[in-house]
């Protein structure tokens, strides 16, 4: 998705793009990804935002917040807010969708796209930055962008991160796993307890645990989505997935209220893997010639819902931060704007994440109690003070009235060119 965006962002200024794939045909795997007002901005501004709507059937859904054991609403939204208080919808779709609908474009600008190419080490310390890949072909470039975060593990693998940062580890466990299912739209409508979960995106909270809810269309057909978050087993495999057992982790979710229980009763197979963070010394290599997008500079856990759009983002700065580039020594200087620009928005979300999850997580108590109740309480606020559509340049306070605008309101590209304009003028403006 980063690589992809970036590919297409790039040649939109102007940029001659070669993407280069490790996989021998568009592979569009993974599982459902939600679309915040903020990452529909920048598919809009990429041009693809239109095909995206025939494929989401123009169908935004309202987010929830719910209690694991008697299905409490602890947050309840309509799924027109969204959209009316930051101007563009939120709904879920399946990351292969929106794959797909990136390459088709991408094939239609004319990008050149080379699949069975992994790459396999850098050449960063000569004079001529050299991408070597699998088959020793060598390759020149003025800029290599590194956006080959390994799917479905966020962020695990990344060769080009590998190459600038041999020594580091980069990676931070979460001591969580994350299991997938899909059952299909006819199962779910089949019972009425069941069948509301198809009207909304529903993050249900319990101890030690998460399940979120969301449905999502696939051609014509379309399915409820659960992402079930839990403790780690014994059989965890590091940096793949694999097959759940399905009756232990069934275990996981057995005190979760009725409509819970009757769709995992139908769950026959699923894949769980490892939830992990990326946190690299830098996004930028000593040169400055290389750089690091989306999953492989900030992998973040799942409970915000932004690791799309925070890709999305980056696609779109740094095609705003080399814009301002006249000659091939200007590269360094833009490349780490790109990192200030956005490293700071990055960190919080991923900070968020972190804090989100360990608070839905909870275990029943006074703690669970007050969160509970701060929930209830911050939903009523936010109802009485709305965003007054100035836009929030400054990082809020997590959970303050501005934090959402900040989130969800924010357009990178006008931000990105408000903080250009401050580095380097206007002067190379366009």
């Amino acid at each position: 998705m980063a690589g992809l965006g970036a590919a297409i962002a790039l040649t939109k200024k102007g940029h001659n793009v070669t993407v280069l794939e490790s996989t021998p045909q568009l592979q569009p795997i993974g599982g459902i990804i939600v679309m915040q007002a903020n990452a529909n901005r920048i598919l809009d501004g990429l041009g693809v935002y239109e095909s995206l709507l025939t494929i989401c059937a123009a169908k935004p859904f309202g987010p929830s917040t719910r209690r694991y054991k008697d299905g409490e609403f602890l947050i309840k939204k309509l799924a027109e807010t969204h959209e009316q208080e930051y101007g563009y919808p939120l709904w879920p779709l399946h990351r292969g969708d929106l794959q797909q609908v990136l390459y088709e474009f991408a094939v239609k600008r004319g990008i050149t796209l080379r699949f069975d190419c992994r790459v396999v080490a850098l050449d960063d310390d000569s004079e001529t930055l050299t991408v070597i890949i699998k088959d020793g072909e060598r390759i020149e470039a003025d800029i290599v962008v590194g956006a080959d975060a390994e799917r479905p593990v966020p962020g695990i693998k990344s060769s080009v991160r590998k190459s600038i940062f041999p020594d580091s580890t980069c990676v931070r466990d979460s001591g969580m796993d994350i299991t997938r299912v899909n059952i299909p739209e006819a199962i779910v409508r089949s019972d009425p307890e069941t069948s509301i979960l198809m009207d909304q995106i529903g993050l249900w909270c319990g101890p030690f645990t998460t399940l979120a809810a969301m449905p999502v269309a696939r051609g014509d057909k379309w399915y409820l989505g659960l992402d079930c978050c839990h403790q780690r087993d014994e059989t965890s495999v590091e940096g793949s997935s694999r097959k759940q057992n399905i009756e232990q982790f069934k275990e996981y979710f057995k005190d979760y209220a009725s409509p819970i229980q009757k769709l995992l009763s139908y769950t026959r197979e699923a894949h769980v893997w490892r939830m992990m963070e990326t946190m690299p010394p830098s996004w930028v290599s000593r040169s400055g010639r290389v750089v690091l997008i989306g999953d492989a500079a900030h992998a973040a856990l799942p409970w915000v819902g932004q690791g799309g759009g925070m890709a999305l983002e980056d696609a779109a700065t740094l095609a705003e931060c080399l814009q301002r580039v006249v000659v091939s020594e200007d590269i360094p200087n833009a490349l780490q704007a790109f990192q200030e620009i956005r490293g700071s928005r990055c960190k919080l979300v991923q900070e968020w994440s972190a804090i989100k999850g360990k608070r839905a997580t909870l275990p029943d108590g006074p703690e669970q109690e007050q969160r509970d109740k701060n929930l209830r309480l911050f939903n009523a606020w936010v109802k009485a003070k709305p965003w007054d559509k100035i836009h929030v340049d400054e990082l809020p306070e997590l959970e303050s009235l501005n934090w959402k605008a900040w989130l969800s309101g924010h357009s990178a590209v006008e931000f990105a060119n408000r903080k250009l304009d401050e580095r380097f003028g206007t002067r190379h403006y366009k």
